[in-house]
């Protein structure tokens, strides 16, 4: 035992992942080579294995160190990503990202979707192993989850490797471990084709001493080459311009940002008006062209109902058709400007955006930052009484929405600004 002590207490990462998966491959060897598996248990054990593999890779990004790469501009989700907002676990440097927590069972749905998939395809058509063999099998699969996990804890979380990734980035390597799966699956079926008299022999008929073992050793060796050369991939990183050694062909993800100077003690502090941030929304529509597309779809189950002559059913899809877009639109300018607020240091030059109810700032910008600068009224705006003011900025723009008075957000900046043209319906708001 001495030599695997030293191999997980070893801080080259590398030795685990490869320890790990000697253990994974040879759990098939000694199947069939002592058990007598047939090779329909050889394919529900690496089926078994990529299931393994999805459930930790789901842990992995649960607790992913970085924020997930979400646009900000996305309705509901936007906001949250924009404040990144996280939880942390107690005792630990661990946190875990709110958006992680609700874009997350869209992953888990199409991975475990994935995975029965090509259960169907690979292990549907196949007969059932004996009892015997079935066991084994779970219990193989078992010792692949505990490998799989302590490789996993090791590497990714006491080395801090989870530090480097976000929910995205985490799931690196599945993909190729779900492609070596089904092919080499679609391999397996081909050669017992090949190796029987007929294409209606059963797989589970097949006799193990005769082509078990050369089956075995193919198939083995596909896999283990295809997770030997992902444990050693940035070796071959100098091959592929494209590829980054840390997260392989993607991207790397963005870093948890934070604004220095939040100006705590700024003099000035300025906040949508209380109405703005609620019936702003509907005038972000171009920006949310989904919730159109809602309501698009409402009327055409309604157009549906109506040609049945259904019409209390029409005019309640009618209504939840205008009302639901409405609602999501005026929830989401309630979760962007609900609780912000924005503090102004006209000495400093300083502009920051701070959210009261998370305790964040989401962005600063300095008077010198700033690319263009202009002043409007929205039909929401005549209606409040307000002005809109936009900061353009070489990251985009910040939209500063409905505020009573621009003058202080101005007076921050060295230019004065294009100021949009005042119509004679423009007055005094009928909501101050």
């Amino acid at each position: 035992m001495p030599l695997v002590r030293r191999v997980l207490t070893t801080e080259n990462s590398r030795r685990t992942e490869l320890l790990s998966i000697l253990v994974t491959n040879a759990l098939p060897i000694v199947g069939v080579g002592l058990l007598d598996w047939s090779a329909a248990a050889l394919l529900l054990l690496y089926w078994l294995e990529l299931g393994v593999d999805s459930v930790w890779a789901l842990v992995r990004a649960l607790f992913a160190g970085r924020p997930p790469d979400i646009a900000t501009e996305g309705l509901l989700v936007g906001p949250l990503a924009a404040r990144q907002v996280s939880l942390s676990v107690p005792r630990t440097d661990l946190r875990v990202y709110l958006t992680t927590v609700l874009t997350l069972p869209v992953t888990v749905l199409i991975v475990a979707g994935a995975w029965l998939l090509t259960g169907a395809l690979l292990i549907g058509p196949l007969p059932e192993p004996s009892s015997d063999t079935l066991v084994g099998v779970v219990v193989a699969s078992g010792g692949i989850f505990i490998s799989t996990g302590v490789t996993t804890v090791r590497n990714y979380f006491y080395n801090g490797e989870y530090r480097n990734h976000n929910s995205q980035t985490a799931f690196r390597g599945l993909l190729p471990r779900m492609v070596t799966v089904f092919f080499g699956g679609i391999l397996t079926l081909t050669l017992i084709t090949a190796a029987t008299e007929g294409p209606e022999a059963e797989l589970g008929s097949l006799d193990p001493s005769a082509v078990g073992l050369p089956l075995l050793l193919m198939i083995v060796c596909f896999k283990f080459t295809s997770d030997f050369l992902g444990v050693y991939s940035d070796r071959l990183a100098v091959y592929f311009k494209s590829y980054d050694q840390k997260y392989g062909w993607q991207e790397a993800p963005p870093q948890s940002k934070a604004v220095e100077d939040a100006l705590t003690d700024a003099p000035e502090r300025v906040r949508p008006v209380r109405w703005g941030r609620v019936i702003g929304g509907p005038l972000r529509l171009p920006q949310h062209p989904g919730s159109a597309y809602l309501g698009g779809l409402g009327l055409l189950v309604a157009g549906l109902f109506a040609i049945g002559g259904s019409w209390a059913i029409v005019a309640a899809i009618l209504v939840a058709s205008l009302c639901i877009p409405l609602l999501l639109l005026c929830f989401d300018q309630l979760l962007r400007y609900g609780t912000l607020e924005y503090r102004i240091e006209p000495d400093a030059g300083a502009l920051v955006a701070y959210d009261r109810l998370f305790g964040t700032a989401l962005w600063r910008i300095e008077s010198w930052d700033e690319s263009g600068l202009r002043v409007e009224r929205t039909p929401v705006d005549s209606l409040l009484g307000t002005e809109t003011v936009t900061i353009e900025h070489a990251d985009g723009e910040y939209v500063l929405p409905h505020v009573p008075d621009s003058d202080p957000v101005i007076a921050v900046f060295d230019r004065q600004p294009e100021r949009q043209k005042q119509t004679p319906s423009d007055g005094d708001g009928v909501f101050e």
